[in-house]
């Protein structure tokens, strides 16, 4: 980002129409042009530049405690959870609760989930 030498608003890229087109700065404000914008160390001139910056999600800022409490998710009912002492997964003689299960799409790309118990507040991932 440049900003005009005498008013000091930010300036703007523009295609000069007078015989060969080129590229110039100018100031929306002042109506100040600079022709000189190739870039010093390497003859060229770069228009955008983007950074992106991929790390890896982990699925801990995802849940919390309140994120069972959320009528909005999804819920399954067909997946057991795998702590043993979960309610949900009582023998006989104990109160057994309801099997549910909410599912969070975590990563994108490779579609992996992870799952949260509603009963013991349980969480795992499938990879």
């Amino acid at each position: 980002m440049h900003f005009c030498d005498k008013c000091g608003n930010m300036l703007y890229l523009k295609i000069t129409k007078e015989g060969e087109e080129t590229l110039i700065n100018y100031c929306r404000k002042c109506g100040n042009i600079e022709k000189n914008i190739i870039n010093e160390s390497n003859d060229t001139i770069c228009v955008s530049k983007t950074h992106i910056k991929k790390t890896q999600q982990t699925y801990k800022n995802i849940i919390n405690e309140y994120t069972k409490l959320d009528p909005t998710l999804p819920r399954i009912k067909n997946i057991n959870c795998p702590n043993n002492d979960c309610k949900s997964n009582a023998t006989v003689g104990e109160t057994k609760d309801e099997n549910e299960i909410i599912y969070l799409r975590y990563d994108n790309e490779n579609m992996r989930y992870i799952y949260l118990c509603t009963s013991c507040n349980h969480s795992w991932k499938n990879n």
